[in-house]
C-alpha cells in the first residue's frame, strides 16, 4: 500500500463512492421491500378470491352432476374449450425485469344458456373460466414477488458487504496512511528544527 498524499486522496475518493453506493443500495432495498409487502397483500387478496371462486365453481359442478348426471356433464365439458393465449410481457421495476403474465381469450365469453340447456352446467362453466383467469393473474403477481425477493437478497448481500467489509477496510487504510503521513511530517519537522538550530 502506497503511503503518499495522492494515494490518500484516491482512497478517500473510492471511500466516498463506496459510501454513496451503500446509500443507493439501501434505498433500493427499501423500495423493493415496500413493493414486496404491497404485492404480498395483493397475493393474499387474490388467493382468497381464487379459493372462494374455485369452491363456488365446484359447488355449481356438483349441482350440475345432480341435475344432469355424469355422462351429460362429461359430454358438455368436451363441447366448449376456452381458447386463448398466454403472453409473458417483460416489465421493468427500478431496473429489475419482472414478467407480467397476460391471458388473451380468443373468443368472447359465451352467455349463459348458449352451450347447454341446463343452468348449473353453464354457471359452472362461467365460474371455472373466471377462476382460471384469476389464477393466471395470481401467478403473475407471485412471479413478480419471487423475482423481487431474489433481487432483494442480492441487494442485502451487497449492502452488508459494503457496510461490514469494504467501508471498514477503506477507513482502516485511510487511517494507516494518515498516521504514516503524520509520522513522516513530524520526522520532517524534527529534522528541520535541528537544522535551523544548528544554523543559529
Amino acid at each position: 500500500m502506497q503511503k503518499s498524499k495522492t494515494a490518500l486522496l484516491e482512497l478517500r475518493t473510492e471511500y466516498d463512492v463506496a459510501a454513496g453506493g451503500e446509500e443507493i443500495l439501501e434505498q433500493k432495498r427499501n423500495i423493493i421491500l415496500r413493493e414486496i409487502m404491497t404485492l404480498l397483500d395483493e397475493v393474499d387478496e387474490k388467493r382468497k378470491r381464487v379459493d372462494e371462486l374455485v369452491q363456488k365453481s365446484y359447488r355449481q359442478l356438483v349441482k350440475a352432476f345432480m341435475e344432469s348426471g355424469f355422462e351429460r356433464v362429461e359430454l358438455e365439458s368436451r363441447l366448449v374449450r376456452p381458447e386463448g393465449s398466454i403472453e409473458v410481457v417483460p416489465k421493468s421495476f427500478i431496473g429489475i425485469v419482472v414478467p407480467e403474465v397476460r391471458f388473451r381469450r380468443k373468443e368472447k365469453e359465451l352467455p349463459l344458456g348458449y352451450t347447454s340447456d341446463t343452468l348449473y352446467l353453464d354457471i359452472a362453466r362461467v365460474s371455472f373460466s373466471k377462476a382460471m383467469e384469476l389464477i393466471l393473474e395470481l401467478s403473475s403477481v407471485e412471479i413478480k414477488v419471487w423475482r423481487l425477493a431474489e433481487e432483494l437478497k442480492k441487494t442485502v448481500v451487497r449492502v452488508n458487504a459494503l457496510k461490514n467489509y469494504y467501508l471498514p477496510k477503506y477507513r482502516n487504510e485511510i487511517r494507516q496512511i494518515e498516521a504514516s503521513l503524520e509520522e513522516s511530517e513530524r520526522e520532517f519537522l524534527s529534522v528541520l528544527k535541528r537544522l535551523t538550530s544548528r544554523r543559529s
